[in-house]
C-alpha cells in the first residue's frame, strides 16, 4: 500500500515513548551531547502528546529494567517511539546499546550480558502489536575498548550493523550501517543529526516521511555528503507525529486580517496578500477561510509562509472541494515547501485548478516534485512558476511530463527563469509539437537569445491552438 495515500490524522491512538541518553561512561570517552539529546527530545515528545519515559546515564541493570517496563506497558495499536543516544557496538551481526558501566564488558562476548540487544528490543516491541514503531538509534560513534586484555582483533566495536525493520516499524541511524561519525555540533548543544531532528520532528501536520527526508537532506548538505542517515522503513501508513485538528486551533489572526475574512462572502475570493502572515497563522486561515467560508480563490502572496505552513495547506488540500485558485507567490516555500503541496495534489482529491508559486525559490528539485504530481493530477489547469531558479534541466522535466502523461494542464508560466537558455529551444519545440492539453506557455524574460527567440517564433507560426509568450515586454 502506498504510504502517501494513507496519511494518518488519527490522534486518538495512545502514544508511548522511551528516551535514553548516556554520557558519562566508566571506560568509554565521555560524550558531550547525548544527555542533551535525550532531555530535549523528551520535552519535544511530551509536547506532542507522547507518554514519555526518560532515562539518562543508566547502568546495565537500570537500562534493562527501564526497557522491560516500557515494553510491558505497550498495548495493541499504540504508536511507539524508542530513542537511544550513546555508544552503540556490534558483535556477531547484532547491535548493542552500551550502558555507562561499560567497565563490566571485559571481552566482546560480554555485550550480550552487559548491554541491551537492539534487534531483540525491537522484536519485543513489535510482539506487542503497536500500530507503528519508530526505532531511532543515535549510536554510531567509534567505541574503543582499550580496557580489554588478551584480545587480538580490532578494539573498535563502534557503529551499527544493518537492521531489518519488522512490518509497521522504522529504523533510523544517523549514518550508514557499519560506519561511525564524530559528534560535530552546529548549535553547541546537540550533535549534527539531532539538530535537524529537533528542527522537523514536531512541525504541525508534517508527515514523518517528509520530516525524515528533510532531516536526511540537511544532514547530507551540512556534511558535504559525508554523512548519510540510515533508514529502513516498513511503516504501512505515514505518521503525523504532531497532528493539529484545524477545528481546534486557537491562534488569533491580527485584527486587520480577521476583518477582511469577516467581510468576505461565502464561496468568494479572499485576498490576504502582504499581511505578514506566517506559519502559525496558516491553521487559522484554513479553518476560517477554506473550511468555514468555503473560499473559492485565496490570495496569500508576499507573506512569510515557509515549508511548515505549506505542510498545513497540503493537509487542507487533501480533500478540498471548494478552493479552486491558490496564490502563494513571494513566500518562502522553496523546494521543501513545494514537496508536501505536490504530494497532496498527486492524490487527485482536490478541486484546485490554479496554483501560483511565483518567486518562491523553486529549483529543478521542486520541478521534479511538481512533475510527479502532474502525472497523477487531473484537476490542475494553470501552474505559474515565474521568477524562480528553474534551469534547462527543469524545463526538460516538464516537457517529458506534458508529452507523456498529463492531459489537463492548459497554462504553464516559466517566465523570468534566467537559467532557461537557448539549450531548451528544441525541447520547447518538442513540447509544443507533442502537447496534449497545453494551450498557453510563457517563457519571456528568460535567457533566450534574440536568435533563439526568432527560431521559436518561426516554428510557432506553423502551430495552432497555442499561445507562446517569448518576447520581453520591452521588445
Amino acid at each position: 500500500m502506498d504510504r502517501a495515500s494513507t496519511i494518518s490524522l488519527n490522534v486518538t491512538s495512545r502514544r508511548r515513548a522511551l528516551v535514553i541518553g548516556n554520557k558519562n561512561y566508566k571506560k568509554g570517552k565521555t560524550l558531550q551531547y547525548c544527555t542533551n539529546n535525550a532531555q530535549d527530545l523528551y520535552v519535544k515528545l511530551c509536547a506532542i502528546h507522547f507518554q514519555t519515559t526518560l532515562g539518562t546515564d543508566l547502568n546495565c541493570d537500570e537500562m534493562e529494567s527501564i526497557v522491560e517496563t516500557f515494553i510491558k506497558d505497550i498495548c495493541d495499536g499504540d504508536i511507539v517511539f524508542f530513542f537511544f543516544s550513546g555508544y552503540g557496538a556490534h558483535w556477531n551481526d547484532q547491535n548493542f546499546l552500551v550502558p555507562i558501566d561499560d567497565n563490566q564488558i571485559t571481552d566482546p562476548s560480554m555485550f550480550k550480558y552487559q548491554a541491551v540487544n537492539a534487534q531483540d528490543t525491537l522484536k519485543s516491541i513489535m510482539n506487542c502489536s503497536p500500530s507503528a514503531a519508530i526505532f531511532m538509534l543515535d549510536a554510531c560513534r567509534s567505541y574503543h575498548m582499550h580496557h580489554i586484555t588478551g584480545w587480538t582483533g580490532s578494539l573498535d566495536f563502534g557503529g551499527l550493523v544493518s537492521m531489518e525493520a519488522p512490518t509497521n516499524s522504522l529504523v533510523i541511524f544517523p549514518c550508514q550501517a557499519n560506519k561511525t561519525i564524530s559528534d560535530k555540533s552546529i548549535d553547541g548543544r546537540h550533535n549534527q543529526f539531532m539538530t535537524y531532528v529537533f528542527e522537523y520532528i514536531d512541525q504541525p501536520n508534517l508527515p514523518f516521511d517528509d520530516a525524515l527526508a528533510l532531516i536526511c537532506d540537511d544532514v547530507m548538505n551540512a556534511s558535504n555528503n559525508e554523512q548519510s542517515p540510515f533508514q529502513v522503513n516498513a511503516l504501512h501508513k505515514n505518521l503525523l507525529l504532531n497532528c493539529q485538528n484545524q477545528s481546534g486551533i486557537k491562534h488569533k489572526l491580527n485584527l486587520r486580517v480577521q476583518q477582511i475574512i469577516n467581510d468576505a462572502q461565502n464561496e468568494s475570493m479572499i485576498d490576504l496578500g502582504y499581511q505578514e502572515l506566517g506559519d502559525r497563522d496558516v491553521g487559522t486561515i484554513i479553518q476560517e477561510v477554506i473550511i468555514k467560508k468555503r473560499c473559492s480563490k485565496l490570495w496569500l502572496p508576499g507573506n512569510k509562509i515557509t515549508l511548515f505552513g505549506a505542510a498545513n495547506l497540503a493537509v487542507a488540500l487533501l480533500h478540498n472541494t471548494t478552493l479552486e485558485k491558490l496564490y502563494l507567490y513571494g513566500n518562502r516555500l522553496a523546494d521543501k515547501g513545494v514537496k508536501p503541496l505536490a504530494k497532496a495534489l498527486a492524490m487527485n482529491n482536490s478541486a484546485l485548478k490554479v496554483l501560483n508559486l511565483q518567486e518562491i525559490g523553486i529549483t529543478d528539485i521542486g520541478v521534479e516534485y511538481l512533475s510527479e504530481m502532474l502525472q497523477k493530477n487531473t484537476q490542475l489547469t494553470v501552474l505559474c512558476l515565474s521568477k524562480n531558479d528553474i534551469s534547462d534541466i527543469g524545463l526538460r522535466i516538464f516537457a517529458n511530463c506534458l508529452k507523456r502523461y498529463n492531459n489537463t494542464l492548459q497554462c504553464l508560466d516559466l517566465s523570468k527563469n534566467k537559467r532557461i537558455t537557448d539549450i531548451s529551444s528544441d525541447v520547447i519545440q518538442e513540447m509544443i509539437e507533442h502537447k496534449r492539453s497545453l494551450n498557453e506557455l510563457s517563457i519571456y524574460d528568460c535567457s533566450l537569445s534574440r536568435t533563439g527567440k526568432e527560431k521559436l517564433k518561426k516554428f510557432i507560426r506553423t502551430k495552432k491552438n497555442i499561445n507562446v509568450f517569448i518576447n520581453n515586454w520591452d521588445e
